[in-house]
């Protein structure tokens, strides 16, 4: 009787451990869509890929990605911010999202943000997820400039409003 029991024991271990990893695995992001779009303007562009030789765009769409997570909705920017032509000036991109009860808050993703030290094409990549939540409404991305060492940004260009999938048909 003490061997079947030690035996039931040393089968049902594994089982139990693996079921145990199995539950503490961290959860995975479905893409459900995936908006593209570019914001270009003067001498500050949101896209991706290379900036184009004679018009001076980016050569591809950014994205924001719409991730749903165990419920919630985890919208991700995904892309390049760039600086053409322009010396001393400072780029980033905001997230500013609306709930559905009408608060809207601005996520401000510093940690692509850069300055331009000359007049030359620089760029930075962006994947910016600042936040997640089953109550998104929509999400607008706002390319902003500032002089550097100014640090006032102002908004140089956005995106239409994004509604979450949740709100399509």
């Amino acid at each position: 009787m003490r061997f079947s029991r030690t035996a039931t024991r040393l089968l049902v271990l594994p089982v139990v451990c693996a079921l145990g990893l199995i539950a503490a695995s961290p959860a995975q992001a479905a893409v459900q869509r995936t908006d593209r779009f570019s914001i270009t303007e003067r001498h500050f562009d949101f896209g991706d890929d290379d900036l184009g030789n004679i018009s001076g765009d980016p050569k591809a769409d950014g994205r924001l990605e719409w991730d749903l997570v165990n419920g919630t909705w985890a919208p991700r920017l995904l892309g390049r911010i760039y600086i053409n032509n322009a010396s001393g000036e400072c780029v980033r991109v905001q997230m500013v999202v609306t709930y559905q009860n009408g608060v809207v808050v601005p996520y401000t993703d510093n940690v692509s943000d850069f300055c331009a030290p000359n007049g030359r094409t620089w760029y930075n990549d962006v994947d910016f997820t600042p936040v997640s939540s089953a109550y998104i409404a929509n999400v607008v991305v706002k390319l902003q400039s500032a002089p550097a060492g100014g640090w006032a940004f102002s908004t140089e260009g956005a995106s239409v409003p994004y509604p979450a999938p949740w709100l399509l048909p």
